[in-house]
């Protein structure tokens, strides 16, 4: 992977880097106890600060502010090309310190996730927890309306069916379309792989968005 030149991006991928290392590494109670004591001591400056919402954090890399302030939506990036779905989202958010690292691109109207899961999201014994899968299906099937430049919407339904297990530390795809729309209810698929084969499956409806209908504190 490309190195990374953000400073938040940076700070966001140490954090997860950190996490990684204490759900893995076995730790004795006297390191366990100074390292909560050095994080603690690291968090105090952040504490004083007045927290902002997302919209105010975030709003100049989210596309639902182009819309607000433009009144259209962004066009679609290059074929081929990575796409940001929402940099805070816990499954593909590069300022997420909890995030999952998946990232989108487009392919013509599809929209690909990839992702190599760690086991800061294991379920069973080897297996990505099933519910990760279900957000990382919900995320790249959202990413479609990125992908083919028309308008964000919002989960209405998710249906998932589990066909084999997802491995942990692979390499996964997820692979997303619509099929059809009925006025402002869009409908999708998606699917789920490793190179052991197809893991899962999912359809969608999702609901176009309406300036009216989102939070205030965007607006």
């Amino acid at each position: 992977m490309e190195p990374v030149d953000d400073p938040h991006e940076r700070l966001a991928a140490a954090v997860q880097k950190l996490g990684e290392l204490i759900i893995t590494r076995p730790l004795d109670d006297a390191p366990a106890a100074e390292l909560a004591a050095r994080i603690t001591a690291l968090a105090a400056p952040l504490e004083v600060i007045e927290p902002a919402p997302k919209t105010i954090r975030f709003g100049g890399r989210n596309r639902v502010h182009h819309f607000l302030e433009h009144g259209t939506w962004p066009p679609p990036p290059p074929d081929g090309s990575y796409m940001d779905f929402d940099v805070a989202s816990i499954v593909g958010g590069e300022l997420n310190p909890f995030g999952m690292g998946t990232r989108f691109r487009r392919e013509g109207d599809e929209a690909v996730g990839v992702v190599t899961v760690s086991r800061c999201f294991e379920g069973p014994p080897g297996r990505v927890h099933g519910g990760v899968v279900c957000s990382i299906l919900d995320e790249v099937m959202g990413s479609v309306f990125r992908a083919n430049g028309t308008a964000s919407a919002f989960t209405g339904e998710l249906s998932v069916r589990f066909e084999q297990a997802a491995p942990i530390e692979e390499p996964l795809e997820f692979r997303a379309h619509e099929v059809r729309s009925e006025g402002r209810k869009r409908f999708l698929e998606a699917t789920g792989a490793s190179a052991k084969g197809r893991f899962a499956t999912a359809t969608a409806v999702f609901i176009d968005m309406k300036p009216e209908h989102l939070p205030s504190s965007v607006l």
